[in-house]
């Protein structure tokens, strides 16, 4: 895994988190303005070589675009809580919680405020 993270170029990590946040439903749009915004405000070449450190921030600033972009407005209401319960669960997961523990703090915690159909998918994926 380290090697194919090492050996990629700053495009091919654009590529990836395009294709990661098409899977949580983000328009098209707002992962062609994460891009352009990221690049423009980490002046990246999208040619050059991606270490890790790079790759990290990167997905950090990027994430934080669609966010923000999200959360704003004007997204459908299905990628905005799929956002939000990746992040309650990442936040938990770097707190050293397993998937059990997470999702009964999503049901408990989120359950009425996200729907049904993504807190469903997340204790599929926690509870596996």
């Amino acid at each position: 895994m380290g090697l194919a993270y090492q050996s990629q170029s700053i495009a091919q990590v654009f590529d990836r988190l395009a294709a990661a946040a098409r899977r949580r439903d983000i328009p098209a749009r707002v992962v062609s303005e994460a891009r352009a915004a990221t690049l423009r405000a980490l002046d990246l070449d999208p040619a050059k070589p991606c270490p890790a450190k790079c790759r990290r921030r990167i997905e950090s600033y990027y994430w934080a675009v669609v966010k923000r972009r999200v959360l704003r407005g004007g997204v459908a209401p299905l990628a905005a809580a799929r956002l939000v319960a990746a992040s309650v669960v990442a936040d938990l997961e770097s707190a050293g919680r397993n998937g059990v523990d997470i999702w009964h703090e999503l049901e408990q915690g989120w359950a009425g405020r996200l729907p049904s159909d993504v807190l469903e998918e997340y204790r599929a994926r926690l509870c596996a």
